[in-house]
Order: C-alpha cells, then sequence, then structure tokens
C-alpha cells in the first residue's frame, strides 16, 4: 500500500510542472498567453489551495462560442493576477 502511495506521489510531482505556473503570478497578458495554449490555468482558492480552471474557450476564440440555451449570452470569466483584479482569459455562457 505504502508502495503505491509513494508511485502515486512520485507521478504527481513529475506532472505538476505543466500546470505549475498560478494566474496570480503572471500578468493578465501572460494569463491570457498561459490559457489560450493549454486550456486550464491555476488559481488560489481559499487562500490555500490551487485549482485547475477551464471553462469556456480563450477570449481569442470567442466568436466561435455559441450558447444553446435560449437567452443565454456568452459572458467573460475572469480571473486576478498580479497586474488586474479582473483579467478576462475565457468566454463562456
Amino acid at each position: 500500500m505504502l508502495r503505491k502511495f509513494v508511485f502515486a506521489a512520485a507521478m504527481a510531482l513529475i506532472a505538476a510542472p505543466a500546470f505549475a505556473q498560478l494566474a496570480d503570478e503572471m500578468t493578465c497578458k501572460q494569463a491570457v498567453t498561459y490559457y489560450e495554449k493549454h486550456g486550464v490555468i491555476q488559481v488560489i482558492a481559499n487562500g490555500k489551495f490551487a485549482v485547475p480552471v477551464k471553462v469556456g474557450v480563450p477570449v481569442s476564440q470567442a466568436s466561435t462560442l455559441q450558447c444553446e440555451g435560449e437567452g443565454q449570452q456568452p459572458r467573460a470569466y475572469t480571473v486576478s493576477t498580479r497586474d488586474a483584479w479582473r483579467c478576462t482569459i475565457a468566454m463562456t455562457c
């Protein structure tokens, strides 16, 4: 059992660097670019936990977003960055 746990922890550490950068450590421009490239970004939740966010489409692809529900309109999805309290990285329904 301990061996499985150690293996799982090691695999998590190996995979972590790909998504280790947090939105609040980037400028808004960097966060937009990062989300565009990776389709996911990490944010801090409850001041403690890094949580991956994958929502909608990158802001550069906003014109491709089709909201299916009647009356639904695309809206901005924002994250907090070093230089902006609300940085729009994606559009969602």
